[in-house]
């Protein structure tokens, strides 16, 4: 007797040839998802990172500090939990493993929180954060302010982000002249401290570079945890050379953001810090200076107004043609206080 066909299988796999689109694909996957024993009632346990919520949910992700898992709870649900969640808490899931179709994406739907404590990675930063507050590391008589028109520019990032690219832009936006040299590092996972570290350290005791950016374009807590270790503090605070971070992330700052001699909200930020224009410097300057010149001028004129009319007579049976010489002796004067101003200006700045 031959055996009945197998079905189930069959609605799964695809003939040959065939060409599903991004909706039918959803569709067997979520199919094969929700038909999987194995991710029924699964319990998993974790560190929250990167929670937020609405009216209608709570959004988390759960990490162990090598892996992520998206985590979604429905408002009412959660409110009928015993749990406070926030980032950095240790808990044990249980739920299923669902696939929203619509968005292509894998999430597990806890029905129950258990809150075992403060997760590992959350509590060794805050030990972290202690100790080096005490050694000083954060003071800031320790900071040190980058030149107003550096000419060469050290980068730490990864040459495959978009991180790159926008400090670059940003610079030289601001003064095209700026040489940047780019020190390729891997931003995150496990071999990132080191990375970055090395980074630093080269162009800090290798390159003639009169500023070191440092950063990535965001991402979430977990993917940032370089960015909070010793190692990549200890680099920054030794280092000779005035470093900025550009982590791109809004939430509390982390500790690379706080032994930097500056801490930037974005790369582009960073660049546009680091990078001032010239002109736009000049003008900034001088407007104030003519501004004062011309009050002078004026007080200058009120008060010798008076000495003028009187000699006014005598000095008109002798001048040339033209302006009284009280009027050359001031016009001069005035110019050559604002020559001597801007020079000064220039030789400080150049």
């Amino acid at each position: 007797m031959a055996e009945a066909p197998d079905t189930e299988r069959q609605a799964v796999e695809p003939e040959a040839g065939e060409v599903l689109s991004v909706s039918q694909l959803n569709d067997r996957i979520a199919s094969v998802v929700e038909d999987a024993p194995a991710l029924d009632g699964v319990r998993c346990i974790g560190e929250v990172t990167d929670l937020h919520q609405n009216s209608t949910a709570l959004y988390f992700t759960l990490t162990d500090g090598d892996a992520e898992l998206p985590c979604m709870i429905w408002a009412n649900r959660y409110r009928n939990m015993d749990a406070d969640l926030e980032d950095g808490t240790e808990v044990i899931l249980e739920g299923d493993i669902d696939y929203w179709t619509e968005g292509g994406k894998i999430d597990l739907k806890p029905w129950e929180v258990i809150v075992v404590g403060d997760g590992d990675q959350a509590a060794a930063v805050e030990r972290l954060l202690r100790e080096l507050d005490e050694r000083g590391w954060f003071d800031d008589e320790q900071k040190q302010r980058p030149p107003a028109f550096p000419e060469r520019v050290g980068v730490v990032t990864s040459l495959r982000g978009d991180a790159r690219y926008d400090i670059q832009n940003a610079i030289h936006e601001q003064d095209p002249t700026v040489d940047i040299l780019v020190k390729d590092a891997t931003v995150q996972g496990s071999e990132a401290p080191t990375s970055i570290a090395n980074g630093i350290h080269h162009l800090d005791r290798s390159e003639d570079v009169d500023a070191i950016i440092v950063g990535r374009g965001g991402g979430s807590d977990s993917n940032l945890q370089a960015f909070n270790t010793e190692r990549v503090a200890e680099a920054i605070f030794t280092a000779n050379t005035p470093i900025v971070t550009a982590i791109g992330h809004t939430d509390d700052r982390l500790i690379a953001d706080r032994v930097a001699d500056m801490a930037a909200i974005t790369p582009t930020a960073a660049g546009e810090y680091i990078a001032k224009s010239r002109n736009d410097f000049l003008a900034s300057e001088i407007e104030p200076l003519e501004q004062q010149l011309e009050a002078a001028y004026e007080t200058f004129e009120q008060e010798h107004e008076h000495e003028q009319e009187l000699a006014e007579a005598v000095e008109e049976a002798t001048a040339p043609e033209g302006l009284p010489p009280a009027y050359y002796k001031a016009a001069i004067a005035a110019l050559l206080l604002l020559l001597l101003l801007i020079t000064a200006l220039w030789l400080g700045v150049i």
